[in-house]
């Protein structure tokens, strides 16, 4: 999943070593069953040969939820854009920009989408890949907090690239707190979430990006155009119960941006809280734990 995992685990007479152990099997099973580019994974066999089952309960479970934020956010979230984030990885080998023909036929075929019916995977449109990063690293928060309820753990936080969670409480009985850094300032937080009750995915427009030609474009892609998003927020936190949802949530959002998103969120069709903060800083919260700085 391309991303540093750490885990801070509290409670008198726990078997760290084992925990730790424990964990880190669990993340390599969820690795081996998600990533696009260790094969014979399930997703590196769905785009191979077009359609495949026999799959994970992980790819299972992971697929679900991304039809489910599909549908929810009419393609925001779209984890079938594999192909045309592939062009922009070989864009910036190249140092020059996505061919546009090439681009627009990719699009057609990620808008196509999948369905996933008795168990069986299947990729619509041709030529489009999957790719699950969007959303894999949520997901797993999720499996290691399912994993510490059984155990003698009394807290943990966990960090898995953009995706935070709290488990219990801290050693010292003090809430857990999580920054919400600056999108423009990496030693900067706009605020703070106290003792946040869920997972808190945060995509941005400064976390990850390729460089064609000089210019910076950023990692999270526009379904409709193919480039950058550029929907007036710079970064978009969202807090769940689920990782998986927070995860797909948050980078839908930075598509959709401000008004779209909480239009959503004000439906009640989903339980989630949010923070969107401009690149200048302005800070805009539907989150009630939410301290601003």
């Amino acid at each position: 999943m391309d991303a540093v995992f750490t885990l801070r685990l509290y409670g008198d007479g726990a078997d760290f070593r084992s925990h730790f152990t424990a964990v880190h099997a669990l993340l390599v099973e969820v690795e081996s069953a998600l990533s696009k580019t260790c094969e014979q994974s399930d997703v590196w066999r769905i785009n191979t040969v077009r359609t495949a089952g026999d799959l994970s309960p992980h790819t299972e479970a992971v697929l679900r939820i991304a039809l489910d934020v599909m549908r929810l956010t009419d393609g925001a979230y779209l984890p079938t854009l594999g192909a045309v984030t592939d062009l922009w990885k070989q864009a910036q080998e190249d140092n020059t920009l996505p061919d546009s023909e090439q681009m627009e036929k990719d699009l057609v075929a990620a808008r196509q989408g999948f369905i996933l019916e008795d168990g069986v995977c299947t990729i619509l449109g041709e030529g489009a890949l999957l790719d699950l990063g969007g959303i894999g690293k949520g997901y797993a928060v999720d499996c290691v907090l399912r994993y510490l309820e059984g155990t003698e753990v009394s807290g943990a936080l966990l960090s898995f690239g953009s995706s935070v969670a709290t488990f219990g409480e801290k050693g010292n009985g003090e809430p857990f707190t999580v920054g919400i850094r600056h999108p423009r300032d990496v030693d900067s937080t706009v605020g703070t979430l106290i003792a946040p009750a869920g997972v808190l995915s945060v995509s941005g427009d400064y976390e990850r990006y390729v460089t064609v030609a000089g210019e910076r474009y950023h990692h999270v892609l526009d379904p409709q155009t193919g480039y950058p998003t550029n929907s007036g927020i710079a970064s978009a936190a969202v807090l769940c119960e689920s990782g998986a949802y927070s995860d797909a949530f948050s980078t839908a959002f930075l598509v959709m941006g401000r008004e779209r998103a909480e239009a959503l969120l004000n439906q009640g069709v989903i339980k989630a809280e949010a923070v969107f903060v401009t690149a200048e800083g302005d800070c805009f919260s539907l989150a009630q734990s939410f301290v601003k700085n």
